[in-house]
């Protein structure tokens, strides 16, 4: 059989040849043959298209094992509003007027706009704060006509003024959700603050206008394939949950071949919706998929929030508490019921479903383990399910997590300490839990595979470079604006920092067959070898010659998917 695409002059990165072979072999979409120039050529023909890789790496396409894609229309549909931090001693007034201000001119410069959407406002700069957070009345103060809906960069608090809540129908008589939060003022009436799943998702169904239009989800992925994808090389995505508007518009995508990445998506487990959700779920298990292409196979909880909704084994600093008007022992609280939560994941894994846990405090990680231990105590072999972020876990836990095959979806680029760990997170959590926060070395010496992923847009970030280079160093990185206060400070535990750093085999791995393994698509991608989809990124360097420091600067030239270049 000739070749439709023949690679060589490169580094091919194969775990067990390691980087031996120089070249690949591509036809109809498949690998046919990696080995040597030599070899690859004598499988030339007239057409056969040839790259020459100039000596620089070949790895397996990358994949991002915890996203949220769809979430792309925000950055292209919403004002952005990120990255507006609150000074020292700044009043509360002054700090809410500098954060609107923006979404102020933005209402402004567009009179017909229906609704008003922002992202990236950060609840932490009012966690402590004795006056509040934010409410309605200083949303109504930029714009009263039109509903304004202002969602936080970590997507745990929605802010609206009163006209949302009235299109809502949202009052006084709305009962709380529960395990969720929405204040209230002296009189009961909401202050215009969801935060949590149960209160978000009250908001989001009460307020038809609040999600996005097939139309604008198509528009959305599309960009984030063109701008953010393929230059960073991706292949294949977990989406760590999706509307049913943006499952529909993947579905579009994938049935008329313009989605030119694998994606895997989740339902989401709403408390807000009631226990025959689940069975439900199981009954349409299958109804969504196109091919290899798309496929829902998953269901997302949410164990614990963010802040002081982590939940903790052991109580937050108590500095902190006392700032809040918060008990000693408070340690978070998780978002579901335990005994609830195991007959729902119990349901689930009987109906073929993988199960994915976002996890943040310890507490939440034991309560997601006790789940995956009952399904297996009810005779149900777990899925492949799985914990994401874990920031902090137990020693026991992580044993657990090994011996129960439960799958870390990581986010590698998360532990560094810099001005946000020192002003945020030491105040909240203490030095010693900050710094041995997020222990992915940890977790993959005991056995657990750790699949990389970026939390993307939540964390701008989305390049697997970079996320190589902070997972092996721990570090700071260099082009980071306080990077000579904090350079050099390994986040690790104090008696032996560099416990969690990985090596650079292991963090290519996370981002590839770990990955796949994850999306149960090892069979057919994450790795370079013959009878696989023809799926790998030729890099603009040799990364084994690269310090490990300078590794997030290194670009992806080309990118080929099925035997397709999309990029380069």
């Amino acid at each position: 059989m000739k070749a439709d695409l023949i690679i060589k002059n490169g580094k091919v990165f194969n775990k067990e040849a390691l980087w031996e072979h120089t070249a690949i072999v591509i036809s109809d979409g498949k690998i046919l043959t990696v080995g040597t120039d030599a070899e690859a050529v004598s499988s030339a023909g007239p057409d056969t298209e040839v790259i020459d890789a100039h000596g620089n790496s070949i790895l397996p396409g990358f994949i991002d094992s915890h996203l949220h894609a769809t979430m792309c229309a925000e950055l292209y549909l919403t004002k952005l509003i990120y990255d507006i931090t609150r000074e020292e001693k700044e009043s509360r007034e002054a700090y809410i007027g500098k954060m609107l201000a923006p979404v102020k001119a933005y209402a402004e410069e567009n009179p017909d706009m229906p609704v008003v959407r922002a992202t990236g406002w950060n609840p932490a700069f009012f966690q402590t704060d004795p006056e509040g957070p934010p409410t309605r009345e200083d949303v109504d103060k930029i714009c009263s006509d039109r509903p304004v809906i202002l969602r936080s960069y970590d997507h745990h608090s929605i802010l609206v003024n009163t006209k949302a809540l009235e299109m809502a129908g949202i009052d006084a008589h709305t009962p709380t959700p529960r395990m969720g939060e929405m204040p209230r003022d002296e009189q009961g009436m909401p202050i215009g603050l969801f935060q949590e799943l149960s209160a978000t998702c009250l908001l989001l169904d009460s307020l038809k206008e609040a999600d996005f239009s097939v139309e604008e989800y198509i528009e959305g992925i599309g960009k984030f394939q063109e701008e953010h994808a393929f230059p960073c090389g991706l292949v294949g995505i977990f989406d760590a949950y999706a509307t049913p508007n943006a499952i529909k518009a993947y579905r579009s995508m994938a049935m008329d071949g313009s989605l030119k990445i694998r994606v895997r998506t989740a339902h989401l487990a709403d408390l807000s919706k009631p226990f025959s959700q689940f069975q439900q779920m199981v009954d349409e298990k299958g109804k969504y998929d196109v091919g290899d292409i798309f496929k829902i196979e998953t269901v997302k909880f949410f164990c614990d929030g963010g802040g002081f909704t982590f939940y903790m084994n052991e109580p937050f600093e108590k500095e902190a508490l006392a700032e809040a008007g918060l008990t000693e022992d408070y340690r978070g609280f998780p978002q579901w019921p335990e005994e609830e939560m195991k007959e729902a994941c119990l349901v689930l894994a009987k109906g073929g479903y993988q199960i994915h846990m976002h996890c943040m405090g310890d507490g939440a990680v034991k309560q997601a383990l006790n789940c995956y231990e009952y399904i297996e105590q009810n005779g149900v072999n777990g899925k492949r399910n799985t914990i994401a972020h874990i920031m902090c876990i137990a020693e026991d836990d992580i044993k657990r997590m090994a011996d129960l095959n439960i799958v870390g979806s990581v986010q590698p680029t998360w532990p560094v300490i810099d001005a946000f760990t020192d002003c945020l997170m030491i105040p909240l959590l203490g030095r010693k839990r900050s710094y041995e926060q997020y222990p992915i070395g940890r977790l993959v010496k005991a056995g657990v595979t750790a699949a990389a992923g970026t939390d993307f847009p939540i964390v701008p970030d989305l390049n697997p470079m970079m996320g190589m280079q902070i997972g092996m160093t721990r570090t700071i990185p260099k082009e980071a604006p306080d990077y000579e206060k904090y350079k050099g400070i390994i986040s690790g535990p104090e008696e032996d920092p560099r416990s969690d750093c990985l090596e650079l085999e292991e963090m290519i791995e996370s981002y590839t067959l770990s990955g796949a393994y994850q999306m149960f698509a090892e069979e057919i991608t994450g790795t370079i070898e013959a009878g696989k989809c023809a799926d790998m990124v030729i890099l603009d360097s040799d990364i084994t010659s690269v310090a490990p420091m300078d590794i997030g600067k290194i670009k992806v030239d080309t990118v080929i998917f099925k035997g397709e270049r999309v990029k380069g």
